[in-house]
């Protein structure tokens, strides 16, 4: 039984696939698990996963017989996990030497079951930079209802708080990370490890953070799953923040139609003169366009 299992799942990740597993094995904490799940994927993937499998007994190969997306492939891969921690990491990133050591140090110190930490972003054409990522720590769930929070490759959770939180939503497509921190906060206090812990790699083509309407619908979802919580927690003006936000992320992917609903359901959310007269206002300055909700991609 290992210490930590690193469940990173896979699709088309040829490439990337082994800086990845080797900056977890290179760990100053080495008493790890790395369970790589390829999500069905077309290319080398499952060869060079299976030479890394090879080379350090400490990795693992579980290959999905079809693509679920990556929330599938990560519960195929807690569900095989064998360890008293549990980190997610993705295939296009890189951690850095004594990740694990000090999210697990700031664990045991403070006797916390979830720790996250901040990290470095690298995007196309700049300098390595700071991510800032929002250094939330304590019992942090009403602000988690409020924005989003951490990432899953700054994330350690041990593993009875995860098994007793239920597997990750497969249905959400985007902000992933923030429904599952959602669910974890409603029962546990996090830590924070302000240093860089890894290092985020926007610069490939495929990331699902470049894909905006992707990310509106992601994000929409999750504040409707969480809608009722959100009303309880911090009213009606919270969720119609949360719907110009989306509105706003619609608009810069250039669904106009989609945006326009947004800013409807914000202003029914929070219906006040001032609220009204600033969402005629932005929507009057919304380019004449109109894209379906049948164009963007699943």
């Amino acid at each position: 039984m290992a210490l930590v299992s690193i469940v990173i799942p896979a699709y088309n990740r040829e490439r990337t696939l082994k800086r990845a597993v080797e900056s977890v094995l290179t760990q100053t904490i080495p008493d790890i698990e790395v369970i790589v799940v390829d999500d069905a994927s077309k290319d080398n993937t499952v060869a060079v996963a299976q030479e890394l499998a090879r080379s350090d007994r400490r990795v693992r190969l579980i290959q999905g017989t079809s693509n679920r997306g990556a929330q599938g492939a990560r519960n195929l891969g807690a569900r095989d996990a064998n360890s008293d921690w549990l980190c997610f990491f993705d295939s296009d990133d890189w951690m850095l030497p004594a990740s694990i050591e000090r999210r697990l140090k700031l664990a045991y110190d403070r006797d916390l079951k979830v720790v996250h930490s901040d990290a470095f972003v690298l995007r196309p054409n700049r300098q390595r930079a700071l991510f800032g990522t929002p250094p939330l720590h304590g019992f942090i769930y009403e602000e988690l209802l409020r924005a989003p929070g951490p990432t899953f490759q700054g994330m350690i959770v041990r593993a009875d708080a995860f098994h007793e939180m239920g597997e990750l939503d497969e249905d959400v497509i985007a902000y992933q990370e923030w429904d599952t921190a959602i669910r974890l906060a409603r029962r546990h206090a996090f830590g924070f490890v302000a240093e860089p812990t890894f290092v985020y790699d926007c610069t490939g083509n495929d990331t699902i953070s470049r894909d905006l309407a992707r990310g509106a619908m992601g994000y929409e979802y999750v504040v409707n799953k969480h809608r009722s919580e959100i009303f309880r927690r911090l009213g009606p003006k919270a969720i119609s923040q949360h719907f110009e936000t989306i509105a706003g992320f619609y608009a810069e992917a250039a669904s106009s139609d989609l945006a326009a609903k947004a800013k409807l359901k914000s202003l029914l959310w929070w219906p006040t003169p001032r609220h009204f007269i600033r969402i005629l206002r932005s929507m009057a300055l919304t380019p004449n366009q109109s894209t379906s909700s049948d164009s963007i991609p699943g």
